[in-house]
């Protein structure tokens, strides 16, 4: 379904930058802004705010064909673009000009707001008619048993818009339901489908199991009627896979991680470093004194916790926070719990606020950590859990994290019952599997959502 070049892409993105570029025309020509005769400043901000949202919209990827169709996802998608490109607009323009062309920058960016949310709105709509209609459904038939099938049905049925399963075909009758019917033998499959308006044919059974299945594929395709085998392998394990051909030679082979790939990983350093500068310098420098005399003031001790933590790669290194419990020799074996006595009360508010965490930053800037990925753990408890999980090592693949998907997931803090340790083993895989800039700037959002919300699970 996924077209191998990009008209689709640039159809949706032509006219959102077409329509932004002629709400800051208007608003130069007809409403009559003068803004300090600064002429430059309206060809720098057209040329920024498009090269701004081309940036913003590359990264979230709302352009992408799997995503244009998935209205809803791509109305919170294109919402939280859109939030950080107006950020982006405002911080540099406030910088760089008076204060009175901000109110040019506001009625350009919010128009241009108003227009992407008409817009999805009513792609919302035309889809939603498109559903109903049935215009661009694709009708399909499939050779073979319906359960050999499954793995295909729920993938077909979640393109329910545009793929219409009308039944099988097979040579017995076993395994067969009445949402999807047995329509015939696979001799009467050709004639079904030159009757029937069917587009595609697919085969679970291998061709080479059934040879005649090729002249099937052959006379399909002469009658303009797609015909797609799908190789029964099943994958169970924790990894993907990608399958591709040498020659004439089926290859299965492991997918690799996007943060195995060089531009993936220079992506999210490059945001560790700016993200984390940014935070020492604005946000640390004043507040490390004012939480080291709380601290100080309330128990003896250091105002740092130190403890070597599980890193990349299994590799250890130290992980710094704010001092939250009493001075113990208990703090690298034992799990810190709900109403544990250990807590200072600056710490427990530190805790529950995830102030404690903020001197990782410097983690980060010093390349240890990350600013998402997977929580890291106490060596020991690194340890223990890799015997009671197969796949607790694989979420040191990458660097840990400040928050990461399994925290915002709501899997944080202690670990009581196994369940917890696999539903946060499983949410750290996938974020590794399915990691990208975007889903970063996403986890982040949450986590600051989560902070002034307050969690159940911060203590």
């Amino acid at each position: 379904m996924k077209p191998k070049h990009n008209s689709t892409k640039f159809s949706f993105l032509f006219p959102d930058l077409l329509v932004f570029n002629i709400i800051h025309f208007l608003l130069i020509t007809n409403i009559g802004f003068i803004v300090n005769s600064q002429a430059h400043f309206y060809t720098l901000l057209i040329v920024f705010n498009n090269m701004a949202w081309l940036i913003c919209s590359h990264v979230a990827g709302i352009y992408k064909y799997d995503k244009i169709y998935k209205v809803y996802d791509l109305l919170k998608q294109t919402t939280i673009t859109y939030v950080f490109f107006a950020l982006i607009t405002w911080f540099f323009f406030d910088l760089n000009f008076f204060a009175d062309t901000m109110s040019f920058i506001v009625y350009d960016v919010l128009w241009f707001g108003v227009f992407l949310i008409l817009s999805r709105v009513g792609m919302v709509g035309i889809v939603k008619f498109i559903d109903r209609t049935g215009v661009f459904r694709k009708r399909v038939v499939v050779i073979g048993q319906v359960q050999r099938a499954l793995p295909l049905i729920e993938q077909l049925e979640e393109k329910q818009i545009f793929y219409e399963i009308k039944g099988f075909f097979n040579d017995t009758e076993n395994g067969f339901n009445s949402k999807y019917p047995l329509l015939g033998n696979i001799d009467d499959c050709l004639a079904y489908a030159k009757n029937n308006n069917i587009s595609e044919i697919y085969s679970v059974i291998s061709p080479d199991h059934m040879p005649e299945l090729y002249q099937l594929a052959d006379e399909a395709q002469n009658n303009f009627i797609k015909f797609k085998f799908v190789p029964q392998f099943r994958n169970n394990s924790k990894y993907k896979y990608t399958f591709e051909f040498d020659g004439n030679l089926p290859i299965v082979s492991l997918k690799p991680e996007p943060l195995a790939d060089i531009s993936g990983q220079l992506q999210k350093r490059i945001f560790d470093v700016v993200f984390s500068s940014l935070v020492i310098v604005f946000i640390l420098s004043w507040l490390i004194p004012i939480i080291a005399i709380l601290i100080k003031m309330e128990s003896d001790g250091p105002v740092f916790f130190k403890q070597f933590r599980t890193g990349k790669n299994n590799r250890p290194f130290l992980c710094l926070k704010f001092r939250s419990l009493k001075v113990n020799d208990m703090a690298d074996t034992m799990q810190v719990t709900q109403n544990d006595s250990r807590y200072t009360k600056i710490g427990k508010f530190l805790r529950r606020t995830n102030l404690d965490e903020l001197p990782q930053f410097f983690n980060v800037l010093a390349g240890d950590m990350s600013v998402v990925g997977s929580r890291p753990h106490m060596l020991k408890h690194t340890e223990d859990y890799s015997r009671l999980h197969g796949s607790y090592m694989l979420r040191h693949s990458i660097k840990p994290g400040l928050t990461g998907w399994a925290q915002v997931n709501g899997y944080r803090g202690e670990i009581k019952v196994d369940e917890q340790l696999i539903k946060r083993v499983e949410h750290d895989l996938w974020y590794i599997e399915n990691w990208n800039f975007w889903l970063d700037m996403q986890i982040v959002l949450q986590t600051l959502s989560a902070t002034f919300k307050g969690d159940k699970n911060a203590y």
